[in-house]
């Protein structure tokens, strides 16, 4: 049987595998044509990314 490896991923690293996992979704489900899904998908994952960075900026004055 195999052994699960625990992934120790950073904050960053978690964003970006949460943003790919849920743009693909969106994108697979949003869109009809394959080209339009990957337009959706790369456009949602730019906004995943940018929002949640921006929220973080916002926030870190808050944090000290």
């Amino acid at each position: 049987m195999m052994a699960m490896v625990p992934l120790h991923l950073s904050h960053f690293q978690s964003l970006l595998l949460f943003a790919v996992i849920i743009s693909l979704a969106f994108g697979t489900l949003g869109r009809r044509d394959p080209l339009e899904r990957l337009k959706y998908a790369a456009w949602s994952f730019a906004m995943f990314v940018l929002v949640a960075i921006a929220l973080g900026w916002l926030m870190y004055p808050v944090s000290r």
